[in-house]
């Protein structure tokens, strides 16, 4: 903490001593000024100008060279991005061509007869539009049909023979995918474009039926192409016939130029694709190159004046200058400023002293005064520097709360060791530890509050504190208000690791015999690795933190390794879907205890397969899921029903069992089913009375809920639910019972066998027998013995 009043005590003072250089400007001047003045000169002087001459002649070099890189690597840069469009919509194309859902049976569609198909096909061209920024439309050819069909177009015939010789044309080629200079589209007869033909079906092994044919947004390739320059540069594409496929500007000295340029890449063999093109008294950065995409070879040419490239040099340069100027300029004004103040040292220190607000008088002795008000800032210091100590605890408490949550990434570790360091932490040679302790339990407290768990964690964190008092090595206890504790460790860099993990599991046992009889509190303890890197702290952190959610979530004390944790793996765990799928039946029809009994059955199951908090919890998470979407399957407001209350952070927050059934029990389930209170509504009573008796009937038919809710126009859900409401008795159960009802009668007054009557009944035989035995308690066959006389 010395260092601090060198950083905060030392600037004020020459801060002060600055001042006085204002101070007396009419002193006399003898030779001791003049040698002074020439001595700050050469001493201020030479070195500007050294500079400045060194600037001038290295740095415009160098940075006309960085210009030039800078300008090649964007032009690379432009050019690969625009390499990139073409070669997605190259891949595009080959995936239109084999399509299956762009197959033959396209030319036996009849486009005015079937609506839903022809609309579908429309749907498919638009988005094909949209898929690319190259595509402008998207039309497909039916050679047989005579049709193109277009997003924009809707379904044309060819009528005309000049058209459908050309249509039938772009069939020729032994190419599936072929870039085509010119085509215009069936609907503007007077508007061509560039186009990329894709025939169908893909590749060139079978005859084709149609094509697609994709015409090109010249705007957006325009703009494109023109990125490869700026300003007044220019920057066009070339087919492998030299047809310009862009077109750049329409000034005629830039068309000029890029006719020029043209022939020059052309007729020219170059060995290399940049060079310097003189024009009209103007020199020009060229790159070009060639792009094989889409059945074409293309070449790009781009042209930008070297003045607009090297302008930031000229106007560096001048900056340098004026810069330089400037500097000696200061130098010397300088100079001859601090020449005047050298001065009589001492009665500017005086000046100083008195300056203060408190300053006392200056004495005969200036010497004594000076040494008297110095001393008096040395005790100042010291005593900002008492309470800088006393408020060191709060710092390191907002220190280690930021490293730990990671938003100190950006030091190094001798940064961190530096900040350490200023807040009394001796980092060096040291090996780093973190603990996670986390209470459990909280359900046993009846009503417990917010707050308690508040005073809770604050009481643990108390007692954590008090044990590792007793040890030598230096701690930070972090209270996380939410029944965890962080306990972050600094042991000496010397110790063997295996005598680290013993002590820390020595304190950790201390940890949890002292919670246990203090709080009557069950307590998990994870200790992490140790690290000599302090860089590596917010890891450790947040590996600790989330070991604990692999704790026994049976209510127990425990205590884990990181090093065992991550070394023993964890065995996969079968998830119960069946009763899932049971709860999410029960509770979409308001079988309210039902559902709550599932719960608790499908937290046991999930408990035997894993005991681990996070394999829990994952699952009622999961569970909820499935609950929340049978909630809207149903038809209710979630928002209203549940308060516009956030179901899942509230889940997320409960780590005890016992918390969880509760909360299933009255945040999810009870308003879901007070929702579904009995309906008034006459017509639906009817309704479901009229199902009753159709029932009956058709009690030997496959009869399903599903196929009567299709007939009455109603979901499943809805009709389960009114009939539940109105029968007391689910829809199952009531076919069950009449199918019983039946069977008995069958076995009475018929000789039937089990066999033939399960057949009539549409059940399989021994299904029938299980279901007879648990309605009558005795087996078919024993039933009609005991009733046959």
């Amino acid at each position: 903490m010395k260092c601090w009043y060198t950083r905060n005590i030392v600037p004020i003072f020459r801060e002060r001593c600055e001042a006085l250089f204002m101070i007396n400007l009419g002193m006399v001047k003898g030779s001791f000024y003049r040698k002074s003045l020439i001595l700050v000169l050469i001493i201020t002087c030479l070195p500007v100008t050294l500079i400045s001459i060194g600037l001038y002649y290295t740095g415009s070099d160098r940075i006309v060279n960085e210009l030039n890189k800078a300008h090649q690597i964007q032009l690379k840069q432009s050019i690969q991005r625009l390499d990139d469009y073409l070669s997605h919509l190259e891949l595009y194309s080959a995936q239109l061509g084999f399509n299956p859902g762009f197959d033959i049976s396209l030319t036996e569609i009849d486009f005015h007869q079937q609506f839903q198909r022809t609309d579908e096909l429309l749907r498919s061209l638009a988005l094909m539009q949209n898929s690319n920024p190259l595509i402008s439309s998207v039309a497909l050819y039916l050679k047989d049909s005579n049709k193109v069909i277009g997003d924009d177009s809707g379904v044309r015939t060819l009528s005309d023979e000049a058209e459908r010789k050309l249509f039938q044309s772009l069939l020729d080629p032994n190419k599936g995918i072929y870039w085509i200079h010119s085509i215009h589209p069936v609907h503007l007869p007077d508007m061509a474009r560039h186009g990329v033909i894709i025939k169908l079906p893909g590749g060139t092994q079978k005859e084709a039926y149609g094509a697609f044919i994709i015409y090109i947004n010249q705007s957006a390739l325009n703009n494109m192409v023109q990125k490869l320059t700026s300003g007044a540069g220019v920057a066009f594409l070339m087919d492998h016939q030299d047809r310009q496929v862009t077109d750049s500007s329409n000034t005629e000295g830039i068309r000029g130029l890029e006719e020029e340029l043209r022939d020059y890449v052309r007729n020219d063999n170059l060995l290399e694709n940049t060079f310097v093109y003189e024009w009209q008294g103007e020199s020009f950065s060229v790159s070009y190159g060639k792009l094989s995409r889409l059945g074409d070879e293309f070449t790009y040419i781009s042209a930008t004046p070297l003045s607009q490239i090297m302008a930031p040099v000229s106007a560096m340069v001048r900056t340098i200058l004026l810069v330089s100027t400037f500097g000696l300029f200061m130098a010397l004004l300088l100079s001859w400023f601090a020449s005047r103040r050298i001065y009589h040292p001492i009665r500017r220190l005086t000046k100083v002293f008195q300056s203060f607000k408190d300053g006392e008088p200056v004495a005969n002795d200036e010497l004594a005064y000076i040494e008297r008000q110095w001393q008096r800032q040395l005790e100042q210091s010291e005593q900002l520097y008492r309470k800088v100590k006393q408020s060191i605890p709060s710092l390191r408490e907002g220190f280690m709360l930021q490293l730990l949550e990671g938003h100190l990434y950006y030091l190094s570790d001798k940064e961190l060791a530096g900040k350490m360091k200023e807040l009394d932490w001796d980092t060096e040679n040291k090996q780093f530890a973190y603990v996670a302790v986390q209470l459990s339990g909280m359900s046993s407290y009846d009503a417990a509050s917010e707050k308690d768990k508040q005073l809770i964690s604050f009481a643990a964190a108390n007692i954590i504190e008090e044990l590792c008092s007793s040890s030598r090595e230096l701690f930070h206890v972090i209270n996380f208000q939410d029944l965890s504790i962080g306990l972050f460790l600094i042991v000496d860099g010397s110790t063997d690791p295996i005598e680290i993990k013993e002590k820390l599991t020595k304190l950790a046992n201390d940890f949890i015999s002292a919670l246990n009889k203090v709080l009557r509190m069950n307590v998990t303890i994870v200790i992490s690795r140790t690290s000599r890197h302090i860089g590596e702290l917010p890891e450790l952190a947040a590996q600790t933190r989330q070991a604990l959610r692999y704790r026994e979530i049976d209510p127990c004390n425990q205590l884990i390794d990181m090093d065992d944790f991550l070394l023993a793996g964890h065995q996969p765990v079968r998830f119960p879907f069946e009763l899932e799928r049971e709860i999410v039946h029960a509770f979409s029809i308001g079988m309210e205890e039902e559902t709550l009994e599932r719960i608790s059955r499908f937290m046991q199951a999930l408990q035997k397969e894993s005991s681990t908090e996070l394999i829990v919890h994952q699952g009622m998470m999961k569970l909820l899921g499935s609950m929340w979407d049978a909630v809207l399957k149903s038809g209710a407001n979630p928002y209203i029903l549940y308060q516009g209350e956030d179901l899942y952070e509230q889940l997320q927050a409960i780590r005890e069992p016992g918390e969880m059934l509760d909360w299933f029990r009255n945040k999810l389930v009870a308003p879901f089913i007070q929702s579904l209170s009995p309906s008034c509504d006459p017509e639906l009573k009817a309704a479901i009375d009229q199902l009753l008796l159709r029932i009956r009937e058709e009690v030997q038919s496959d009869i399903s809920l599903e196929g009567y809710a299709e007939q009455m126009q109603m979901s499943p859900y809805k009709l389960s639910r009114a009939f539940k409401q109105i029968t007391g008795e689910n829809y199952v159960d009531y076919v069950t019972r009449l199918r019983i009802d039946k069977c008995k009668e069958l076995l009475l007054k018929t000789d039937l066998k089990i066999n033939d009557i399960a057949e009539m009944l549409r059940y399989q035989p021994s299904h029938l027998i299980r279901l007879f035995k648990k309605s009558e308690g005795m087996t078919p066959g024993q039933f009609r013995k005991r009733h046959s006389s």
